[in-house]
């Protein structure tokens, strides 16, 4: 019975004096880019911008294909390949910092790109 006693009081006094959990902030961030164009990410003051999605503009034309690029210290990498008709959406997972690296489409349709802070 004591130790049972002993385990509940440890329990509440962890409980009453433990601080609140740190508050996350998170917002989100999207931005529609033509093809040709650079995303525009305005960060707060040293945040990194997660990109969660790259999806086709609902209006894009039949059968028209874009490709979302990330560029990086002169050399650009393809994270999503994009067709209407095909795979429209593509599920991302990238922590960018937007001082280092740019977003950019090429291709023949708008993309666009979410994420959040």
């Amino acid at each position: 019975w004591a130790q049972g006693r002993a385990a509940r009081v440890s329990a509440a006094t962890i409980s009453s004096s433990a601080a609140p959990p740190p508050r996350i902030v998170m917002s989100f961030w999207g931005s529609k880019v033509a093809p040709g164009a650079y995303a525009k990410v305005e960060t707060p003051a040293g945040e990194l911008l997660h990109l969660s999605q790259a999806c086709l503009d609902p209006a894009a034309p039949s059968g028209v294909a874009a490709k979302v690029l990330v560029e990086q210290k002169g050399t650009s990498y393809a994270v999503a390949a994009l067709k209407e008709g095909g795979l429209e959406c593509c599920a991302l997972d990238l922590f960018l910092d937007p001082k280092e690296a740019k977003l950019k489409v090429t291709g023949k349709a708008t993309v666009h790109l979410t994420g959040y802070f």
